[in-house]
């Protein structure tokens, strides 16, 4: 059991409505590859792209930490990504053809870059250490199975009209753009330590470059943490573009079977394990936990890998249903990791540049990992890249449990 104080308690409260809402969103992203591949019949060159938008538009966040770092009042932002990262969505509804959907998306995920380093200084300023983690397992378990419920009804939607998408779209940007609202509401106090600056182009886009070498260069550990998960995340971003192109030319599967798989099977652990991922962090070592939920990783392409061995439909999707009850459970200790961990780092420092710096290192593998999988399977075939997704996984494992030992 864990005790909330009154300021707990009040943020909490706003919290769990705002992942009630952020689900929607959830729901979205978790099955934008396959209305891509299937409604608007994305080329594989196309889903590298879309793979590679997410990861490579966070590669601003350094510059979106610096600012925040430096904002005595951050709920602003909230607002700022309520409107052009969530309710842009509504646009949706004019699109004709696979380019205007990556551009869309392109929009949507640069504004995530700075909603994840804002919404983790609510939760290093309002929650205390001990408790942080579990209330994030909490929140993210209520947006889990709002999605969860969502993706199934897509899946039977779009079946039904692939066109319907645009609705979606329309539907998700608006429910976005409340959960963005509902967390600008919620009461910081003011950034003390925030400096005024004159904006220069010094200040703006090179003092961030330079603050992020100054922190690597003093806090070892988590350059080491940060390395692992650049291990990780290859493997990660290289299997996105390749479960489409698995799931509808190798395995032939519905929307709703596809969204059965990733979107509610996969969320199963999200659901169920992240309040205790959450309590596990609070209570491990970030690198220690790490080497636990990579090497469990691994498990997953290897479980997709022997889908295809097999005939029958009813064993086939067995298995693939299978990998991604994994895949969640694994997850659910690596959303916790990659979204708490850096906090761990920061100690008393700010936290908004250390997972701002966190968010920009999945720009970095993002800008290889797609090209490596298309390359991967023009070469070999779409195979070899969850056998290529599996070493990472494991070498992301030995990494962090080698900087775990350098430093107990």
């Amino acid at each position: 059991m864990f005790l909330l104080n009154k300021k707990e308690k009040s943020t909490f409260k706003l919290l769990i409505l705002s992942s009630f809402f952020l689900g929607f969103f959830i729901s979205f992203t978790n099955t934008q590859d396959i209305i891509a591949k299937k409604a608007l019949g994305a080329l594989d060159w196309q889903l590298t792209i879309l793979a590679m938008i997410w990861p490579v538009s966070n590669f601003t966040s350094i510059w979106w930490g610096k600012i925040l770092e430096n904002s005595k009042n951050k709920s602003l932002y909230f607002l700022i990504v309520g409107f052009f990262g969530r309710l842009i969505l509504v646009s949706g509804l004019w699109i004709i053809n696979m380019n205007q959907y990556l551009i869309l998306i392109g929009v949507v995920l640069s504004f995530n870059a700075l909603f994840i380093p804002a919404q983790n200084s609510i939760y290093q300023t309002n929650i205390r250490k001990q408790n942080r983690g579990t209330l994030y397992g909490i929140a993210m378990s209520v947006a889990t199975l709002i999605g969860m419920i969502l993706s199934y009804f897509y899946g039977k939607i779009l079946d039904y009209n692939d066109n319907f998408f645009k609705y979606i779209l329309l539907f998700v940007g608006i429910t976005g753009f409340i959960s963005s609202f509902l967390l600008y509401l919620i009461k910081t106090p003011e950034n003390s330590s925030a400096k005024k600056n004159k904006l220069t182009i010094y200040t703006i886009f090179l003092e961030p470059i330079k603050r992020t070498f100054e922190i690597f260069k003093k806090n070892k550990e988590f350059l080491h943490f940060e390395r692992s998960f650049i291990i990780y995340g290859m493997g990660f971003i290289m299997m996105i573009p390749a479960i489409p192109i698995f799931f509808v030319e190798e395995l032939h599967l519905t929307y709703t079977k596809s969204f059965i798989a990733k979107a509610i099977i996969a969320q199963l652990g999200l659901l169920f394990l992240s309040p205790f991922m959450g309590k596990l962090l609070d209570n491990k070592h970030p690198n220690y936990f790490n080497t636990k939920i990579f090497s469990f990783l691994s498990l997953y392409p290897a479980f997709l890998l022997l889908s295809s061995i097999f005939n029958n439909n009813l064993l086939k999707i067995g298995f693939v249903y299978f990998a991604y009850l994994l895949f969640g459970i694994a997850m659910a200790g690596v959303n916790v990791s990659w979204n708490m961990g850096s906090i761990f780092f920061a100690g008393n420092e700010d936290s908004s540049m250390y997972q701002s710096i966190h968010v920009t290192l999945t720009g970095v593998r993002g800008i290889f990992a797609p090209l490596l999988s298309l390359l991967i399977k023009r070469i070999f075939n779409v195979y070899a890249v969850f056998i290529a997704a599996i070493i990472f996984f494991l070498l992301a494992a030995l990494s962090s449990w080698f900087s775990y030992k350098e430093n107990i």
